[in-house]
């Protein structure tokens, strides 16, 4: 399955892969070439590991939510949200649920794209309808089929009127929200200081660790390398898990719908089975506990929610898959006009350093030279300005329609074509 907020990093990390390995040349030096042994020190264990089924464990395992899985109520109706706090209530009642620190973090720092992007789908709804009254023909006045026409024209442009009134008094109450909207109240009402587990950390050590497993591949957050924060936050998550297991004695049930390479062992470009690294080091930390990843419909699934809730969470999972399948595409051609960009810089530029140099930067000179006119300049800005988003705010990737995406992988098409063409033989 294909689902919520990850193609983005799945491509664009593989496609940055190339860049992450020069920088991390000078690791090499640091490669433990014995790094199995530490992966996996309990060789016996790997033929006698048994690995408990969800359904077993599905009414004494603590559940454990991602940000993302957070996140999905803003997107569905009330009466799926109804079936969400329901499902939400049990497992409070059972002490099973428990909310990363991080991952309330997370969600701090998403919710407002969800609510922003809902204020601007209304908006461009309410201007994007024009009153049909754009001029009278009085020649055609006496004829009773355009009498009728008129007056039908008057009531669609009096209800065209109503509605944009209406709309304006959604958008004003969205205004009002002061951190209650309905999905933050739903929270607030459920996820109490006991729920929300928060990892006490030792920052050097894990900056440490993540620099540890980012040389040796080992999951998760080594393909988050590139971000911001170097992928520090599914390494805490993952930290919490862990000492969930150990100080819990449980096994985990862990709901997200990241479907990274470093969570998941993937094919056909779909998730197959959770990492057996998570699994392995899950099983010796938590003393023999199993470890399971479960996307929401599967989660809501599994404790009883309506089907027609299950349905549509599983549909607005797709809908998003077809979005960020998009904006994969988007990313990897963003990553063919980078390196075609660079081979004819450094054509021109036999002195120029092995290092990755901003794209950017290339098209100036290459502008400087006369091989790119402005326009080439121009365009590649707009288009990075929305690769950036991509990369460092999945969730802005919820304002941008799936037309505006393609128009967007259109002009990178011409892009790279035009930066395919260029011929030296015209350099100033």
């Amino acid at each position: 399955m294909k689902r919520l907020y990850n193609v983005i990093s799945i491509t664009y990390n593989d496609l940055r892969e190339t860049n992450m390995n020069e920088k991390n040349k000078g690791n090499q030096d640091e490669f433990d070439i014995f790094i199995a042994n530490s992966i996996f020190p309990e060789a016996a264990s790997i033929f006698s590991t048994h690995i408990k089924t969800i359904k077993s464990i599905k009414n004494t395992a603590i559940i454990v939510m991602d940000a993302n899985a957070l996140l999905v109520p803003y997107n569905v109706g009330k009466d799926s949200v109804s079936q969400i706090r329901t499902t939400y209530e049990k497992l409070v009642k059972t002490g099973q649920l428990i909310i990363p620190g991080q991952v309330a973090r997370e969600f701090a720092n998403n919710r407002t794209n969800k609510i922003l992007t809902l204020f601007q789908q209304l908006t461009r709804k309410q201007n994007s309808i024009t009153n049909l009254q754009k001029g009278k023909y009085p020649l055609l006045e006496s004829l009773p089929e355009y009498k009728e026409a008129i007056r039908l024209e008057e009531e669609i442009d009096r209800l065209i009127k109503e509605y944009r009134k209406t709309i304006s008094s959604v958008l004003d109450h969205i205004r009002s929200w002061t951190w209650d909207d309905p999905v933050s109240r739903l929270y607030a009402d459920l996820f109490t200081e006991e729920i929300v587990f928060d990892l006490s950390i030792d920052q050097d050590n894990m900056k440490k660790e993540l620099k540890r497993r980012q040389i040796h591949k080992i999951p998760p957050g080594y393909k988050d390398a590139s971000k911001d924060d170097s992928g520090i936050g599914d390494l805490l998550i993952w930290f919490t898990i862990l000492e969930i297991g150990r100080s819990k004695s449980k096994d985990v049930i862990f709901v997200s719908g990241d479907e990274k390479p470093d969570w998941w062992d993937r094919t056909e470009n779909q998730p197959i089975y959770p990492r057996y690294e998570l699994i392995d080091e899950f099983r010796r930390e938590s003393g023999g506990y199993s470890f399971h990843i479960i996307h929401f419909s599967q989660f809501l699934d599994l404790y009883g929610a309506s089907e027609s809730a299950v349905e549509e969470v599983r549909e607005e999972e797709s809908r998003l898959s077809t979005e960020f399948s998009l904006i994969g595409e988007f990313i990897h051609k963003w990553q063919i006009l980078e390196q075609t960009l660079l081979s004819k810089y450094r054509l021109i530029k036999a002195n120029s350093p092995e290092r990755w140099i901003n794209p950017t930067e290339v098209a100036h000179q290459l502008y400087g030279s006369g091989l790119v006119d402005k326009k080439f300049i121009v365009d590649l800005q707009d288009i990075k300005h929305l690769r950036n988003a991509f990369v460092h705010d999945r969730n802005i990737t919820m304002i941008r329609t799936q037309l505006e995406i393609k128009k967007a992988i259109s002009k990178l098409d011409e892009l790279i074509i035009i930066a395919s063409n260029i011929s030296f033989e015209d350099a100033d």
